[in-house]
């Protein structure tokens, strides 16, 4: 299962995006794996795309595409275990959306992340300080 980032939704969504069509050519071969969001990463691209007529575009993709949500079990716990990482890494701010994707891949090892952050390669990494498997190199 891969779980999808803020950057590569905002950029399937949005064509004017410079990231569009480096979107456009890597999701075929993710499709397969499966996609799957969390709440805070929908927030963050809506933040993103605050227009109706984008967000209209981000639910019609999300709906094309089956990207489905991301069932957390502990919900409790989870947000206590995000909790700690973003303390863990607070002097680089992460933002919330980071944390729920970096705790998600800690929780479930066979989850990959679809991103275009750079943290992700150079900073972020699992509470337990493995890397975070990306769904993409770049």
């Amino acid at each position: 299962m891969i779980l999808v980032d803020a950057g590569p939704l905002v950029a399937l969504t949005d064509g004017r995006d410079n990231e569009h069509p480096t979107a456009v050519s890597q999701l075929r071969p993710l499709l397969a794996a499966g996609l799957a969001v969390c709440d805070a990463v929908l927030t963050e691209a809506c933040f993103h795309l605050p227009h109706a007529s984008q967000r209209r575009r981000l639910r019609a993709i999300i709906h094309e595409l089956r990207i489905g949500p991301v069932t957390i079990q502990d919900e409790q716990g989870f947000r206590l275990d995000v909790f700690d990482w973003l303390a863990k890494y607070h002097e680089h701010e992460p933002d919330w959306a980071d944390a729920c994707l970096a705790v998600l891949c800690g929780r479930d090892r066979s989850l990959k992340v679809w991103t275009y952050d750079r943290e992700f390669r150079t900073t972020w990494r699992r509470p337990d300080g493995t890397a975070i498997p990306l769904a993409v190199r770049r």
